[in-house]
Formats: structure tokens, C-alpha cells, sequence
């Protein structure tokens, strides 16, 4: 069985300073619509590109890196191994590989269209990776999101990459219809379970045109706020990266226009910095536990660990009655020590709760 052979990777077949070139196929190859889902406005796109257009994407990206040695294509959004004509974008990619304009190629699919089959012919080609989305280890949360896959087809679809030793990510959210804090905690560990590499997680959005929006304007659901969301996505984040899967990604990444597209749900700029504050916040909440000090002074190189996106960090441990200070002669911080005991006692509740 053929396996794929990567260049440089820091983490299982995830490179963190590649240069990724981004080809958006807005609903290309979905067999269904979910209902949390609107990729044309959340691109600005409502074609598919041809040959021409991804090579002028391509030479455009490539003019703005300063390092080409590790480019990567990408292909985002729908189903990329459900595309009918999924063998013309094989053919560019390998045209593009021969010429030495990238390195490779990766994409997301639904774990509904990954069989042997396939991947054995995207294997034929420069494949570096595979991303599944699978949002969800809940089979009710997949039902009511109209998902086109059953919970059983993900650990299949891992299953089948690994035989194929192709690396493989994740892609989840929170906040979905039928969806609890229990149930992103258990997809974190699943995410971990079955192999996969990467993991870009979201909170749920309400776009524009997608079935959630009519549901919003009835009152039928309402997404969590960000301070809930962040409060489940700091654990992700520790259970998920403690497991030796690199979270690539928080936040759903919208762009200029596509900012205004959200109608509802917890949006933020700068989501992923409010998840790592918090799990500081959680490091120094524990070390002033043991060392039985409520007005702390750290070491001046602690401040950039503690001090948080508009001091986050700082002003909500103050209103805890905990004062953080830095000066030359502070306290240093085993952030990783913390970091473990965290997840162990994460781990040990979601099992509890299982």
C-alpha cells in the first residue's frame, strides 16, 4: 500500500512554516446542504475555479513569499473527493508540482467520501495531506446538523488513512444544534483517538443564507456567547495539543466583507489569543494555589504569558482578588507543569461523565 511521502514535518505530517496557497470549491462536491453552513458567503465565491485562475492564484502567492521552498496548495471548502470532475484539479496540481511551483497538495473532504478507492487515486498524485470535516463525535449533533455522514463513517474514513499512512486532520465545532460541553470534551479525545495530526476547531457562527439563520430569526436556537465558547474551546485546546494533536486553528476565518455576513454567534477577531489567555489565566490561578499568594510578582519574561490580549489575563484575575505584578527578580512559572496537571484533571472529568 502505497504511502505519501512529506516534506519537513514538526508535527506528525503538520509543518508549521510551510506556505499554504488557499483554492476555495464553495460547496464543490457536497451531497448535502448542513445547516450551519453558507461557504459563498463566507468565501465571497460562487464558482468553482478553473485551470487558468488557480495557476494566476498560485503565481500571485508565490510572488509574495520570501521562502518557496515548501508551498502547498490547498484546497478549502466543500468536498474536494466528492467533486464530480475532482480529476481535473489532480491533473493542475501535478502540473504545478512538476514545475516546481509547489511542493504538494492537501484538502478537505467529508468523511462521507473518503473510501479506499479514492484515496488510493489521490495517492497518484503530490498528496501531503487530508483534512476531514467532521465538526462532531455525537451522532444526534450530526443528525441535526444534516450532516452527510453517520459517526460510524468517521472512524472508518481514519481508518482508511492510515492504511494509506496519509496524515490527516480535523476539523470540529461547538455551539451546534444537540451539542453540550461533554460532547465537544469527548470529540477533543476521539480527535486524539484516531490518529489525527491536526485539528482546526470553531465555535458555531450564524451566517447569512444557511438554515440556522431563519431557525435565530424565529427564536428556535441561539448560539453560545463567546465567554461560553471560550470556556469549552480552552479545554479542547489543552486535551487536543496534551494529546499530540497540533491545534492549527481557532476561530472561523472570515475576511473583510465576510465579517458582515455573521449574523449571530461568537465572533472574534482575535478568538485563538482569548483561548490561550485563558488557559493562562487557569496556569496562574493554580500556581497561586500553591504557592498561597494572592498578590504575585513574576518574572518580567512572564509577561507575555500573563499579561493577555488587552490584559485579559491580568484584569480577570483581578476581579478574583488575584494581583499579578512583574519585576527582574519574579517568579518564573513551570507553565507546562500546569499545563499537564490541567489536562489530567480535564481527562479525568470527561471520563467521569462518559
Amino acid at each position: 500500500m502505497a504511502a505519501i511521502a512529506l516534506p519537513n514535518s514538526s508535527v506528525g505530517g503538520y509543518n508549521n512554516i510551510m506556505n499554504i496557497i488557499p483554492i476555495f470549491l464553495p460547496h464543490g462536491g457536497c451531497k448535502t446542504r448542513c445547516t450551519f453552513c453558507n461557504e459563498y458567503v463566507a468565501t465571497g465565491q460562487y464558482l468553482l475555479p478553473g485551470r487558468d485562475e488557480i495557476i494566476s492564484t498560485v503565481k500571485r502567492y508565490l510572488s509574495y513569499f520570501k521562502n518557496k521552498e515548501d508551498v502547498q496548495l490547498a484546497f478549502y471548502g466543500g468536498t474536494f473527493a466528492g467533486i464530480s470532475n475532482m480529476k481535473d484539479f489532480l491533473l493542475i496540481t501535478r502540473e504545478l508540482y512538476n514545475s516546481g511551483m509547489i511542493k504538494g497538495f492537501r484538502v478537505s473532504t467529508s468523511p462521507a467520501s473518503i473510501t479506499s478507492e479514492t484515496v488510493r487515486q489521490l495517492a497518484e498524485y503530490p498528496l501531503t495531506f487530508v483534512e476531514m470535516g467532521v465538526q462532531s463525535f455525537n451522532r444526534n449533533v450530526l443528525k441535526a446538523c444534516n450532516r452527510d455522514h453517520s459517526l460510524e463513517k468517521i472512524y472508518e474514513s481514519a481508518h482508511i488513512l492510515r492504511e494509506f499512512r496519509v496524515p490527516f486532520g480535523v476539523h470540529l465545532m461547538t455551539g451546534l444544534p444537540e451539542d453540550s460541553e461533554v460532547e465537544d470534551l469527548f470529540s477533543a479525545i476521539e480527535t486524539v483517538r484516531i490518529g489525527a495530526v491536526t485539528a482546526r476547531i470553531h465555535p458555531l457562527v450564524i451566517l447569512k443564507g444557511s438554515a440556522l439563520e431563519e431557525s435565530f430569526n424565529r427564536g428556535l436556537f441561539i448560539p453560545p456567547s463567546l465567554d461560553a465558547s471560550v470556556e469549552i474551546l480552552w479545554k479542547m485546546f489543552l486535551l487536543l495539543e496534551g494529546g499530540g494533536v497540533k491545534v492549527s486553528r481557532i476561530g472561523i476565518c472570515l475576511y473583510g466583507e465576510q465579517i458582515e455576513e455573521v449574523v449571530a454567534g461568537p465572533y472574534h477577531p482575535a478568538l485563538g489569543e482569548l483561548v490561550r489567555n485563558r488557559i493562562m489565566l487557569e496556569v496562574i490561578r493554580r500556581f497561586a494555589e500553591t504557592e498561597g499568594e494572592s498578590n504575585l510578582v513574576l518574572h518580567n519574561s512572564h509577561k507575555k504569558d500573563f499579561v493577555g490580549h488587552r490584559r485579559y489575563i491580568v484584569n480577570l484575575a483581578s476581579q478574583e482578588g488575584l494581583a499579578i505584578e512583574f519585576s527582574r527578580s519574579g517568579k518564573l512559572v513551570d507553565i507546562g507543569y500546569y499545563d499537564r496537571l490541567i489536562r489530567e484533571k480535564l481527562l479525568r472529568e470527561v471520563v467521569c461523565s462518559s
